[in-house]
């Protein structure tokens, strides 16, 4: 995913996942739906939420809890039905495994973004080395699960970047354009224009853009972009910016 660099540097001129029921931390056991917070349905129910797993009983347990947070969520077992599904049905985010039975994740989300869908993608994973890592984010994913993870991590991890997928972020939320050098960051319309050609770009590529060309000329650290694009700081590796 080099299309960040690419527009500054414009400017200046199954199964390694485990077994089914391992998907949950042990060490911090999944609420139940008892313990969880009710989300206000007005708000939650109208967000769609594309499953991309084959394996059911993930796929079952993971729609539950996200039903009762309010999600409503649309089920897919293998890559090629995910990607029809994902431009037919226009999710607000996708939830994709690595493995898959027909092609890989990470086909799967290259194919997803060169259909036009720019929704933020989530990649589930049992893969924890930095080089699988930033090759997801390479490949067009905006974050990175690794199995086993617990509940509340995945529904907090969903909400923020459904918090950033409504709107740019605050610092780059102005009227009118951010131009920097032959670059045109549109926060209104969210669109980006490099010697007046429009660029497509990911909801995170372009949220990391128009932070970097609102603050043009000042250095910004890793928990800085973490905390204003990627909306978290907690068990995050700092080195995820990098791919971008």
């Amino acid at each position: 995913m080099r299309a960040i660099a690419a527009c500054l540097s414009s400017a200046s001129r199954k199964r390694p996942s485990g077994c089914g029921e391992a998907w949950v931390s042990r060490r911090q056991p999944a609420p139940s739906p008892r313990e969880m917070p009710e989300a206000p349905a007005a708000t939650q129910a109208r967000k769609r939420v594309l499953l991309i797993e084959d394996e059911p009983a993930i796929r079952t347990v993971v729609t539950e809890i996200l039903r009762k947070e309010g999600f409503e969520v649309i089920e897919a077992s293998a890559g090629h039905v995910g990607i029809k599904t994902a431009v037919s049905r226009e999710p607000d985010v996708i939830l994709l495994d690595w493995v898959l039975p027909d092609i890989s994740g990470l086909d799967v989300c290259r194919e997803i973004r060169r259909q036009g869908v720019l929704c933020p993608i989530l990649m589930l994973t049992g893969r924890s080395s930095k080089v699988d890592m930033v090759v997801g984010l390479e490949v067009g994913a905006d974050d990175y699960i690794t199995k086993p993870f617990d509940a509340r991590e995945l529904t907090a991890r969903l909400r923020a970047h459904l918090r950033r997928a409504e709107g740019a972020p605050a610092s780059s939320r102005r009227e009118g354009l951010l131009v920097v050098g032959g670059v045109q960051v549109d926060t209104e319309s969210r669109r980006v224009r490099i010697a007046e050609e429009e660029v497509q770009l990911t909801m995170t590529e372009f949220n990391l853009l128009a932070l970097l060309a609102a603050n043009a000329g000042r250095v910004l650290t890793r928990a800085q972009l973490l905390e204003k694009v990627w909306g978290y700081l907690a068990d995050v590796d700092y080195h995820s910016v990098d791919p971008h």
